[in-house]
């Protein structure tokens, strides 16, 4: 995991906390924005991230490492042959 910019905050009385102004700013937050909390039980970490304004611009692209060598229309058609 990259710690490149790390930072602390504190857990409120009522579970609160407030994100560190240079994560806030390198992050790019803004008041608004809505985030995804996961939590890892296998390595004990809380992953926070910014919820995309829509998940398919953030998905777009997603995998296009898989077809650099292939190219996706001749493996749609090689599939489809093994159907017949």
């Amino acid at each position: 995991m990259d710690f490149s910019l790390r930072s602390e905050s504190e857990i409120k009385q009522r579970y609160q906390t407030t994100i560190p102004k240079e994560i806030r700013e390198k992050a790019k937050l803004d008041v608004g924005d809505e985030l995804i909390w996961k939590y890892d039980q296998i390595s004990d970490e809380i992953i926070v991230i910014r919820k995309p304004k829509k998940f398919s611009d953030a998905f777009w692209g997603l995998g296009k490492e898989l077809w650099e060598k292939e190219n996706g229309d001749e493996y749609i058609r090689k599939e489809r042959e093994g159907w017949e």
